[in-house]
């Protein structure tokens, strides 16, 4: 009986959030005031989300600045594969130089 009752309660739980997020949506269109102070509240809230260690942002520059200098670093590749035929680079030549 619990296994039932736990599958209806996540059952109810997966088709109210949605239902919920767009009565909420809705009533955020209408611009209410109550909607521009939902907004200011919950906007710190959603900032500290992608807040970032500085550690870790140091570190991931420094990961991006050592993959840069490794791609730099050597020769440039051999592009023989790429080379246009001498056929096909040839310029055809105008009427006027052709006289």
């Amino acid at each position: 009986m619990s296994d039932l009752v736990d599958s209806v309660l996540a059952a109810v739980v997966v088709l109210l959030i949605p239902y919920l997020l767009y009565r909420v949506a809705r009533w955020s269109r209408a611009r209410t005031t109550g909607a521009y102070v939902l907004g200011v509240a919950l906007a710190p809230i959603i900032a500290a989300g992608s807040a970032v260690d500085p550690d870790s942002r140091i570190v991931n520059e420094a990961r991006q600045e050592k993959k840069h200098e490794e791609d730099d670093a050597g020769d440039p590749p051999n592009d023989e594969h790429l080379q246009i035929p001498a056929q096909y680079t040839k310029q055809p030549l105008l009427r006027e130089e052709a006289k």
